[in-house]
C-alpha cells in the first residue's frame, strides 16, 4: 500500500497535467463567455442610445421596436423607459399598471429612478394600491443608490406614516438591500 507521498511520479505529472489542461479550458470558457457578454453589452449600448435617441425626438414607435426586445432580455434602462412611456402615455396608452411592471423589474434591476418612480407610484396608489410603506421602502432603496429625488422623497412621505410603518418600511428596505448583495445584484 502506498502512502500518500509515495506515489508514482508518472501519476503525478499525468495528474499535473490533466490540472493544466482543465485550467486552459476554464481559461478558454472564460474569454468565450467575455466576449459574448462584451459584445451584447456593447449591442445593448448601442440599441439602447438608438432607442432613447428616438423617444426625444417623440418617434415612439421606433423607441418601443428597439426598447421593448431590450427590456425582456433585462435591461434595467429600456425597462426604465417603457414604465415612464406608460406613466406618461407617450406613445402608448397611459397604464399605470405597465408602468409599474416595468418600473418593478427595471428597480429590481437596481435602476435608481426606476426605484424612485416605483415609490412614487406607491405613494399616490397609481397602478397599484397606495402603500406609504412600499412607497418609502423604495423611496429608501432609491437613495442608498444615489439618487437625489429618492432622499427628498423620504422626508415627504415619512410626515404622512406613523412610526410603525417607518419602522416595517426601513425593515423591507434593509432586507431587499440584503439580499441583492447576497445574489451580487
Amino acid at each position: 500500500m502506498e502512502k500518500k507521498g509515495d506515489e508514482n511520479p508518472m501519476s503525478q505529472t499525468l495528474s499535473h497535467q490533466q490540472n493544466l489542461v482543465k485550467n486552459f479550458l476554464k481559461g478558454i470558457n472564460f474569454s468565450i463567455l467575455l466576449a459574448v457578454f462584451s459584445f451584447s453589452s456593447a449591442s445593448f449600448a448601442n440599441d439602447f442610445d438608438e432607442g432613447l435617441e428616438a423617444i426625444h425626438g417623440t418617434d415612439y414607435k421606433k423607441a418601443l421596436k428597439i426598447l421593448v426586445p431590450l427590456a425582456s432580455k433585462g435591461h434595467a434602462p429600456s425597462q426604465y423607459n417603457l414604465g415612464v412611456m406608460h406613466e406618461w402615455g407617450n406613445g402608448v396608452p397611459k397604464d399605470y399598471v405597465k408602468a409599474m411592471k416595468w418600473y418593478r423589474l427595471s428597480a429590481e434591476g437596481s435602476h435608481k429612478d426606476a426605484q424612485n418612480n416605483l415609490g412614487a407610484m406607491y405613494s399616490k396608489g397609481e397602478g397599484a394600491e397606495q402603500s406609504f410603506i412600499d412607497a418609502l421602502k423604495w423611496f429608501l432603496i432609491s437613495a442608498e443608490n444615489g439618487s437625489e429625488a429618492g432622499r427628498k422623497n423620504i422626508d415627504i412621505v415619512e410626515k404622512r406614516m406613523s412610526q410603525e410603518q417607518i419602522t416595517q418600511a426601513r425593515k423591507l428596505a434593509r432586507e431587499w438591500a440584503k439580499k441583492h448583495r447576497e445574489n451580487g445584484l
